[in-house]
């Protein structure tokens, strides 16, 4: 089970009572008592006391995860005694959510999930079917599975905008506000809760209200925007007091004290993690309890209490090591570097910095293939609900066509009888021809949109790709100007700099020539070249990047071969080709470049012992699409996929053709053919 997201805004408001908590002891013992009564009466098989079994469990889930479990089984076996649906369903997401709450979420909890939704569906009981589906999707986000989160939320969202459900809808814009929070979206998760917020405002439940409030301050006090967190987190804090809600009340004073700590306010952050630590103590939520010790961790850090700050951080290290929560560990690894390092145990000290940077080395690519995966959700969804608008459409035109085609044939016969033959021949010839016309627009309007997605979608993934290596080199320039690291030190990271910055300069080649294709067309300029020549000169380019990894290249081009097209162009077809094979060969392998003659063409060959490519990418290599499935090299290369995009539209436009053939684990060979020298 994954948990490597910072989930100290709560995914789980959606399901919190609105009642207070002397309310809520209330409401539970009511509920006991009226169990107790239906059992000496012997109606446990009544739907009335399998409703009050699962709102008991529903009562204890965040306090009792046993008692749950037991009254979940209960509900559910007497449901099915009798076929109600309704209970089965309440039961397996009281059962569901508790075990998520507890950390005790497996497969099994998914399928428990999945049968509810069946259930609601079956029954069409949509309140429990959005229950069902906020459920999920909390789940699929404890399981970093965010494409899968993001649907079932917006399958949740519809169902409540088409109930009129402002409430729900309030919960659920929230909920996917914390979803892009999750995935260090910041900037699209505010955009979420400011919505959620607006119909907060005009809800008569306040406490809702305090928890956009509390959360949007969570993610103000994120971005540095301390004066606006500060106010939201007041605001919420007596919402949470006055309506006697102890678990946000906790969660509000930690995302108080955390905002103090922030602008280096130990003394003041103190009063409000106790606050917090008392309220936590009688509660089954350990997420939280362990941000609260991080909380403590960092405020004897900057009291300068070194041997408190690392008691509490070592802790903290082996239970989120325990618990296997990724960020935990390396917010804890980061403070024992820290502390470390000014006790001058630089065997410690280097553990803890190498546990840091190996695990947000792999949080950051773990963010790209998130954004990505979500990017990739919201287009699919988008799509499926753009499609169901179509099908809709479409039947409304067909209807209205039926009527109007109805008329028409009336409305002929009366020609028919007046004008004749001829007539009726001229008006079926004119409607034919606008028909014509009206499927010509539609499927120019169906291309523009989809060129216009595709560019948006493939700029979003370079613009992050030209990002991360000149955030990795500022970073490391930080280090050496807040005196972190030694300048000397600085020599161990340039390698991986030079790679990022190569890397780089390959993909702004390929973006400007690709720009300057999309806007004006490749410009040809045919001359006849030694191909043999131009080969040699790209290899020697590439060398270093063979050189590490032990990759020889080899050109078996003859050596009086000629081409006829533009050398510019060439350059770049074959810069992007044997990029792409020292990419995804492993260490130690070979690419050899030969060619052969066929006709009026000239057919090279970029041959490579590489990974191999599946047939199903192999399909949709050269598609325009085909920019947004770019993968990681043998060494962990970065690229953006756009290069083999270009090398088809180069190739094409001098009048010549490109494939490939590839195995799994046996390589890749590129063909491509140019004209011959005139």
């Amino acid at each position: 089970m994954k948990c490597n997201t910072i989930t100290i805004i709560f995914l789980l408001f959606l399901f919190s009572s609105n009642v207070s908590q002397l309310q809520a002891q209330e409401k539970k013992q009511k509920i006991l008592s009226e169990i107790i009564a239906h059992r000496l009466q012997n109606k446990k098989k009544a739907s009335a006391y399998i409703n009050l079994v699962n709102s008991l469990g529903w009562e204890l889930r965040y306090t009792n995860f046993d008692s749950v479990a037991i009254l979940s089984e209960e509900g559910y076996k007497l449901s099915k005694e009798i076929n109600y649906k309704r209970g089965q369903a309440k039961a397996l997401l009281a059962s569901s959510f508790s075990e998520i709450i507890a950390f005790k979420n497996t497969e099994e909890t998914l399928k428990k999930i999945d049968q509810a939704i069946q259930f609601s569906t079956d029954i069409k009981a949509d309140s429990t079917l959005i229950s069902a589906y906020n459920i999920k999707a909390i789940y699929k986000t404890y399981i970093d599975d965010y494409e899968g989160a993001y649907k079932d939320y917006n399958l949740a969202l519809l169902l409540c905008q088409k109930s009129n459900n402002t409430l729900e809808e309030t919960k659920l814009y929230s909920n996917l506000a914390t979803l892009f929070s999750v995935l260090g979206d910041n900037d699209e998760s505010i955009r979420y809760y400011i919505k959620a917020l607006d119909i907060a405002n005009n809800l008569k439940e306040k406490f809702w209200l305090g928890v956009v409030k509390s959360n949007l301050g969570y993610l103000y006090n994120k971005t540095n925007q301390f004066e606006k967190a500060a106010i939201l987190l007041d605001e919420s804090i007596q919402i949470f007091i006055d309506e006697d809600r102890k678990v946000w009340l906790a969660y509000a004073y930690l995302t108080k004290a955390n905002l103090l700590l922030n602008k280096k306010s130990p003394e003041e952050a103190i009063i409000f993690l106790d606050l917090s630590d008392d309220l936590l103590k009688n509660l089954i939520y350990e997420k939280l309890k362990q941000d609260l010790l991080l909380g403590y961790t960092k405020y004897y850090q900057q009291l300068n209490n070194s041997e408190k700050s690392e008691e509490l951080a070592e802790e903290g290290f082996l239970l989120s090591t325990t618990n296997k929560n990724q960020i935990a560990i390396a917010n804890f690894s980061e403070i024992l570097y820290q502390l470390n390092k000014e006790k001058e145990n630089q065997g410690s000290a280097l553990f803890y910095l190498e546990k840091f940077k190996n695990i947000t080395d792999s949080v950051a690519l773990q963010s790209k293939q998130n954004a990505l995966a979500l990017l990739k959700a919201k287009t699919d969804f988008q799509k499926e609900q753009n499609d169901l608008k179509l099908d809709s459409q479409r039947t409304i035109k067909q209807q209205k066509t039926y009527i109007v085609f109805s008329l028409f044939i009336v409305f002929l016969v009366i020609l028919i009888a007046y004008y004749g033959y001829k007539n009726n021949k001229t008006i079926t010839h004119l409607n034919s021809q606008l028909e014509e016309k009206t499927e010509i627009l539609e499927n120019s309007e169906k291309t523009l949109k989809y060129a216009n997605e595709t560019q948006e979608k493939l700029f979003s993934i370079i613009s992050h790709d030209l990002k991360s290596p000149i955030n990795a080199l500022k970073n490391l320039l930080l280090l050496i100007k807040n005196g972190d690291i030694k300048p000397n030190e600085f020599l161990n990271f340039a390698p991986k700099l030079y790679n990022d910055v190569d890397a780089m300069s390959f993909t702004l080649n390929n973006l400007l020539s690709w720009s300057k294709s999309q806007m004006n067309g490749f410009v040809n300029n045919p001359i006849n070249f030694n191909v043999s020549e131009k080969i040699n000169n790209s290899i020697k380019l590439l060398q270093e990047n063979a050189n590490q990894k032990n990759i020889s290249i080899r050109n078996n081009i003859p050596k009086d071969a000629e081409v006829n097209c533009d050398s510019n162009q060439f350059n770049l077809i074959i810069r992007n080709l044997l990029n792409n094979g020292i990419k995804f060969t492993p260490c130690g392998g070979s690419i050899i470049v030969d060619a052969h003659l066929k006709k009026e063409y000239l057919e090279i060959r970029i041959k490579d012992t590489g990974v191999g490519i599946t047939p199903d990418i192999q399909n949709n290599l050269f598609k325009p699409d085909s920019a947004l499935q770019s993968t990681y090299g043998t060494n962990k290369e970065k690229g953006t996929g756009l290069g083999l995009l270009l090398c088809k539209e180069m190739v094409e436009n001098n009048g010549g053709e490109i494939f490939v053939m590839s195995k799994i684990n046996e390589g890749s060979t590129f063909y491509f053919t140019i004209p011959k020298a005139i």
